[in-house]
């Protein structure tokens, strides 16, 4: 008897990855290409959906072609990036290029949208901020711009929804997806209709909501032909990519803190129920909710570059091994000799969501080693972290934070995860899982299939494929040296160089 397999999707902003595991968790095979993304001027950055298809076609025909000497492949879900999104029309077909989540165009959309509704407004319904990132920005950037491409529109899909709908010609979306919207009520977990009527949008223009894991429609025979996925698949809902994670990380029940480490660092902590405090909302904290057996909340914090900014210092270097530089660090004492590093390299991070804000060493001197120089990246990441951290856990109704549990390629690097224990101040939890949002969809796509009864179900079977978790206990030095460091320097440094930061962007703006 043939094995049962399941199979996933990781369309990311970089790559689109595909796994298949079996029922222990473990991968049988994979397949990934490049996010083939365009830049039609400077900001702006998109996909064009025939062309991203192709890909989604040719990774998923390689995988199902290697799955063949294994097993079966009995479900299938989608992980995928938050904020792209793409109109398509009556007949299914997409109206134009897919508008990337960080794309620069859609900020004179999404301010207007914070203008009209008020941002106050728009956090208290969809518990989030009014963001030029979502995709009620990007809905309105094309009514605008190309009013006569909107008015073909009959659909909205996220890019997991769109998956699926090639794949189904089912449009489901998922709640992790819609809380990237803007349009959905959290309280009420249902499309808004006054945000939506206030903007006169069409509350259909939204698919309808679904659970993550449950099904949306079968592989009919073009999804077929176009992927080798077998005709009659279920194809199950995933998600956003760093929400649905939370699934294989083991991290959903609340006061469990996700550490996502990746090119970007996203912290999701679980929350037992939705928060619309106001200094959520003032320190751009984002929220969203996973459906699964019941609603679960995550609250966000992260940085936009940390992986990111280690690889930026390399590349300084003149691609100097990471070998060399993680041993030449830590030859050094916390606190790098007095240096500091704000890994602010896109833009301010949380509690400070400053746009203008830029990155910065800090005491450097004539005497600074590459080494303390890598040092402090490591540092000013975790201590950045810590800030976000802190700020989340001063809210009223959030729950205080039990476990910290690590994924990602950064925990390969065991300085880092010293650092990171130690700044913390408490031990964590670090896992070998480095394909978190693959094994998510993979359950997922197991739970609508029926091969699983619950997530839990799905964790206990597939512990192998998932790995064991190693704790991490903070050094008592670094701890006490990295508390001075954090309460007397580092947590001073956004609020300090903020009018630096804007009298630069200034400056950047007469040239």
């Amino acid at each position: 008897m043939a094995s049962q397999l399941l199979a996933s999707l990781d369309l990311g902003t970089g790559r689109v990855r595909a796994v298949a595991v079996d029922l222990k968790g473990r991968i049988v095979a994979e397949a990934a290409e490049p996010t083939p993304t365009h830049f039609p001027q400077s900001g702006w950055a998109e996909y064009h959906p025939q062309e991203l298809w192709q890909v989604v076609s040719r990774v998923l025909t390689q995988l199902t072609q290697a799955t063949k000497p294994h097993g079966l492949v009995q479900g299938f879900a989608t992980g995928s990036m938050g904020e792209a999104g793409v109109l398509v029309d009556e007949q299914g077909r997409e109206l134009g290029p897919i508008i990337a989540w960080y794309c620069g165009r859609t900020v004179i959309d999404g301010n207007r949208m914070r203008g009209q509704l008020g941002d106050d407004y728009v956090f208290r319904t969809s518990g989030v901020t009014a963001s030029p990132s979502f995709s009620l920005a990007k809905i309105l950037w094309w009514r605008r711009c190309h009013p006569e491409v909107f008015g073909k529109a009959r659909r909205w899909l996220n890019m997991a929804d769109w998956v699926a709908f090639r794949l189904t010609g089912e449009a489901r979306t998922d709640f992790s997806l819609a809380s990237r919207t803007n349009a959905l009520d959290l309280g009420k977990l249902a499309w808004s209709g006054e945000i939506l009527g206030k903007l006169d949008l069409d509350p259909t223009l939204f698919a309808p909501l679904i659970a993550s894991g449950a099904v949306v429609g079968r592989v009919h025979a073009k999804g077929a032909e176009d992927t080798g996925l077998p005709p009659g698949l279920p194809i199950s809902g995933g998600g956003h990519d760093h929400v649905i994670s939370t699934v294989a990380a083991d991290t959903t029940a609340p006061g469990i803190l996700l550490d996502s480490m990746g090119t970007a660092e996203g912290l999701i902590l679980a929350n037992d129920r939705p928060i619309f405090e106001e200094a959520l909302r003032l320190g751009g904290n984002q929220q969203s909710v996973l459906s699964l057996d019941k609603p679960r909340y995550k609250l966000m914090c992260g940085l936009t570059t940390s992986g990111g900014a280690i690889e930026w210092f390399r590349r300084q270097t003149g691609g100097a091994s990471y070998v060399s530089l993680i041993a030449e660090a830590d030859k050094l004492p916390p606190g790098s000799n007095g240096l500091c590093f704000l890994p602010q390299l896109r833009g301010g991070d949380q509690p400070y969501p400053n746009p203008h804000a830029r990155g910065a060493f800090i005491g450097i001197t004539g005497d600074a080693t590459p080494g303390a120089l890598f040092r402090s990246v490591l540092e000013g990441l975790c201590l950045s972290t810590r800030l976000g951290l802190d700020h989340l856990s001063s809210i009223k109704g959030v729950t205080p934070i039990s476990r910290i549990r690590i994924i990602g390629g950064g925990t390969r690097n065991d300085l880092l995860m010293k650092i990171k224990a130690s700044v913390y101040g408490r031990p964590i939890e670090v896992t070998p899982l480095s394909e978190a949002t693959c094994l998510s969809a993979a359950i997922l796509g197991g739970l609508g299939a029926g091969l699983f009864g619950s997530v839990a179900e799905a964790q206990s079977r597939m512990a192998e494929g998932l790995g064991q978790v190693r704790v991490v206990e903070p050094d008592p030095h670094w701890t006490a040296r990295y508390e001075e460091l954090y309460r007397t320097v580092y947590a001073q440094l956004p609020v300090a160089l903020g009018p630096t930061h804007d009298a630069l962007a200034a400056f950047r703006d007469r040239t």
